[in-house]
């Protein structure tokens, strides 16, 4: 293999020939200009030597002529390479200096690899003698040339000076260009001009703007034309390649026919084009399409180099354009973010992420200032942790700490401190910021003061958790805490008590007196209770007159009677509400855990069944659940049951008292009274079953059966003995709440033809008082047809003169428990005595009730009463008995 020197001051030039003579296998040298390449020859003798022609230092004609001058190396074999000189000059100035092949750039590779191989084979054959050159004649032809050259170098120099002048020109007239419309339209037309086109095609894809927008500028085309051609495809054709490839191309066609580049139809034949991509370092936005020269010249390689600069700024200004209008835009942002934040009625504050300082505060809003008291001054370099004061045990702070150290985002409501001391619920809401390398570098936090929604939070946890009116925890609350406190009993074999209270005839003073007093009763109840239990109990109000304490840590039954005896105690204190003296009592039950329940259903079902009892007994006491309790109450329920099958079978009828008119010793009236005989339980006692009939609303369908028996006896007897007889029928304070009793009472007197003066309605206190406005308007309206009415049990309610006055009364009856002591106890002689006169001054006859000795009826004959009955005179009595005994009196 040969050793071949390459000599060319431009790198890619001699790297092209080095490597296709290295592909041949020769050893290559290098040299940058004629001076270093004669040194190398001399030294190291090669085979051949491949020469360019115009080079700095020493050009490759005075290289030669040193060569041919030195018999040391004039027998060496020289190439040119070249693309400097014409073609003709080139031949004749190698022709002096001994030089036989010459290549012209660009040079297809395999011609340069085929005069490589014919220049050392004849390399090989001449002889070591070399013809010496005629200084004189190649100076002469030297100079002659170089000064061609060196001319057309100058006139090609100017002319890129020109066309580099323009790019300038261009790049700056562009660059100062606002309006994108414009500045692509310039780009398109520029670069038309700059190269002697017919026409130029601009297309280019605004999508990074928003959503994709193909855009299209013409130029030189006829405006009319303009508007008709169709848009071409970015991607597709020989532009899409270049827009691809992001490479430029250049197309010329052989002997005047047409290319076909991908156009749509309608825009001009193509005999010769350059296509340049519009890019940037980073992006391709679009191509830009130059069409046949101006003067029928192909494009040149200088042409495609000048398109694809003009391009390039073209896309550098493009993009630099689209950057500022984005930091513009940005920046505008950024701006409207600091007023934002400089205006938000969100404290923000911002904190270097510095441990060693305690992330120290780098920025405050107005915001903060106005929620702190703080001003942006005073909080600089300070750790936020002020805010905390001494205030430092709070659960929500190592939420706070986890956030900050794991780098992300959490939000948490603490107690903070203003400057004045007050303190503020904050919510705070903290976000970690990294920096480029991923590490904290900042904390943003925004204050959000919620202390009025926090109150607020509060005021309705409080409201569903608590009596509006008391204050005191409601059912709710207290079987959440009943729950807890059998819990911890049960883990610690410890017991508990409920004490379920129920206010008596609390119902009297909410219709007598009116729900405002009733409603401060309660209060006055409820703050009485409070009083007597220790700090660790509850006492919780369950609605209406219905309270229940909650007591743990009980030892045995009786700390907790003692606990009952202190309420009731309390009772007996009256309470002045308004004017009013009122004195309250209450029917407690109590229920124990473990053994009357396990949970806290069983414990209040047991407290309230035990109440009941207390009731049953008497009221104003208290009564321990017991089994046998549950046993009363499935009673009650099987008179439920039955009681609702008695009325259709036929089960219920009514007996008579005879009334004995003291005066003339005749009956002249009598009491019904409603007797229920039980197929299977025998006779059931009123006092069982009235109650359950009332609370059932049964009552209704009873009371109107025992009006409609008790007028229908009334008319029978008329007219069996011709004799009318006054019957006084019990009325209970459910049958006026519908409000139509005088309609029903008047119709069923009219239906039979009775004088309304043959029905007595008795009617208690109580009754009465239950719906006051209500019942006496009916009782009026009956009085003033004529039925007569009674006050039962005179004496055990309020036995207020008031009242009294005001009520439609005919009749007053002294209740049995006055009668009983009037012969033994003076007290209630004077009692019974006084309600004798008081009801004759009033007008009113007197009916004395439960006479059972000869001394009573003596006492009563005595005072002036009108009317007695009782067990001395005669029992209650079946219709037909009670006929009998009408007829022997």
């Amino acid at each position: 293999m040969a050793r071949i020197l390459i000599v060319d001051d431009h790198q890619p030039n001699r790297e092209l020939v080095a490597s296709l003579a290295g592909y041949l296998g020769h050893d290559v040298l290098e040299a940058e200009d004629g001076a270093e390449a004669l040194s190398l020859v001399r030294k190291e003798h090669p085979e051949l030597v491949i020469c360019d022609l115009l080079m700095p230092v020493m050009d490759g004609y005075e290289f030669v002529r040193h060569v041919r001058n030195d018999p040391e190396i004039a027998h060496t074999e020289i190439m040119f390479y070249t693309a400097n000189y014409r073609e003709d000059e080139a031949r004749n100035l190698a022709r002096q200096l001994g030089i036989r092949r010459i290549l012209y750039k660009p040079c297809i590779p395999e011609d340069i690899l085929e005069t490589i191989e014919e220049s050392l084979q004849e390399g090989t054959k001449k002889s070591n003698t070399c013809i010496p050159v005629d200084d004189q004649g190649f100076d002469t032809e030297h100079t002659r040339v170089l000064t061609d050259v060196l001319s057309r170098k100058s006139d090609e120099l100017e002319k890129a000076n020109r066309r580099l002048s323009a790019l300038t020109e261009i790049n700056l007239q562009l660059s100062g260009m606002q309006d994108a419309g414009r500045m692509l339209e310039t780009i398109c037309r520029d670069a038309r001009v700059l190269l002697g086109a017919s026409y130029g095609i601009l297309c280019l894809n605004e999508s990074h703007i928003g959503e994709q927008q193909i855009r299209l500028f013409l130029s030189g085309f006829n405006q009319g034309s303009e508007q008709a051609l169709p848009c071409p495809d970015l991607f597709q054709g020989v532009p899409g390649e270049v827009f691809r490839q992001k490479m430029p191309r250049r197309l010329n066609a052989e002997n005047h026919s047409e290319l076909n580049i991908g156009l749509p139809q309608g825009y001009p034949l193509v005999r010769s084009c350059v296509i340049s991509p519009i890019m940037s370092a980073s992006r391709v936005y679009g191509w830009v399409c130059l069409i046949n020269k101006l003067d029928g010249m192909n494009f040149s390689e200088e042409d495609e180099w000048l398109c694809s600069t003009h391009a390039a700024m073209a896309g550098r200004v493009y993009e630099n354009r689209s950057l500022y209008l984005q930091l513009e835009s940005r920046a505008r942002q950024l701006q409207l973010y600091d007023r934002a934040i400089e205006e938000s009625s969100n404290g923000i504050v911002i904190c270097k992420a510095d441990k060693e300082q305690d992330n120290p505060v780098i920025y405050a809003n107005r915001a903060f200032t106005d929620m702190t008291g703080y001003s942006h001054n005073e909080v600089m370099g300070l750790s936020p942790r002020f805010l905390l004061a001494a205030d430092r045990n709070q659960p929500e702070l190592d939420r706070l700490r986890h956030c900050m150290r794991s780098g992300g985002s959490g939000r948490v409501i603490l107690r903070n401190y203003r400057k004045d001391g007050s303190m503020f619920w904050n919510e705070v809401a903290v976000a970690a910021v990294h920096d480029e390398q991923g590490k904290i570098a900042h904390f943003i936090s925004v204050f959000n003061d919620v202390t009025d929604r926090k109150r607020y939070e509060a005021a309705l946890e409080h409201q569903a958790n608590h009596d509006s009116l008391t204050g005191l925890p409601n059912r709710n609350l207290l079987q959440d805490r009943l729950s807890h406190a059998i819990h911890q009993a049960h883990r610690e074999g410890d017991k508990l008590a409920v004490l379920m209270l129920d206010l008596d005839q609390f119902k009297r003073v909410n219709d007598g007196l009116g729900h405002n007093v009733g409603d401060i009763l309660i209060q006055k109840v409820a703050a009485r209770m409070r009083d007597c239990v220790r700090e660790s109990d509850t006492v919780a109000r369950l609605g209406g007159d219905e309270f229940m304490i909650l007591t743990a840590g009980v030892k045995d039954e009786r700390s907790v009677a003692s606990l009952a005896q202190k309420i009731l105690k309390q009772f007996e204190r009256k309470i002045d509400i308004n004017g009013h003296e009122i004195i309250a009592s209450a029917s407690v039950g109590i229920a124990i855990y473990p053994r009357d329940g396990e949970n806290g259903d069983e414990l209040f079902r047991n407290a309230d069944t035990a109440m009941y009892r207390a009731k049953e007994l008497g009221r104003n006491g208290f009564q321990f659940y017991s089994s046998e309790m549950n046993n009363r109450v499935r009673e009650r329920l099987n008179i439920e049951q039955s009681l609702r099958e008695a009325l259709p079978r036929g089960e219920l009828s009514l007996w008579y008292q005879p009334k004995l008119d003291l005066a003339s010793g005749q009956v002249r009236s009598a009491e019904a009274l409603i007797r229920w005989q039980h197929p299977h339980n025998g006779m059931i006692s009123p006092g069982d079953f009235i109650p359950v009939a009332e609370e059932t609303g049964l009552i209704l369908p009873i009371g109107a059966w025992v009006i409609e028996e008790a007028t229908r006896q009334i008319g029978q007897w008329r007219g069996q003995e011709q004799r009318e007889v006054r019957i006084a029928i019990n009325i209970s304070a459910h049958q006026f709440s519908h409000g139509k009793l005088a309609e029903q009472i008047t119709q069923t007197l009219d239906s039979l033809s009775l004088r309304p003066e043959l029905l007595t309605i008795e009617v208690t206190e109580t009754a009465i008082m239950t719906q006051m406005e209500v019942t006496v308007r009916q009782l009026q309206a009956l009085r003033d047809k004529g039925v007569l009415v009674a006050l039962d049990d005179f004496g055990t309610g309020y036995s207020s003169l008031t009242y009294l006055k005001h009520f439609p009364i005919d009749i007053l009856k002294i209740d049995r428990s006055f009668v009983v002591d009037i012969t033994k106890d003076a007290q209630s002689g004077a009692i019974v005595e006084t309600i004798i006169n008081l009801a004759h001054n009033l007008n009113m006859r007197v009916v004395a009730e439960g006479v059972e000795t000869q001394e009573q009826l003596a006492f009563l004959q005595a005072h002036g009463c009108d009317d007695i009955q009782g067990y001395l005179f005669s029992r209650p009595l079946p219709a037909k008995e009670f006929l009998t005994f009408l007829r022997q009196h």
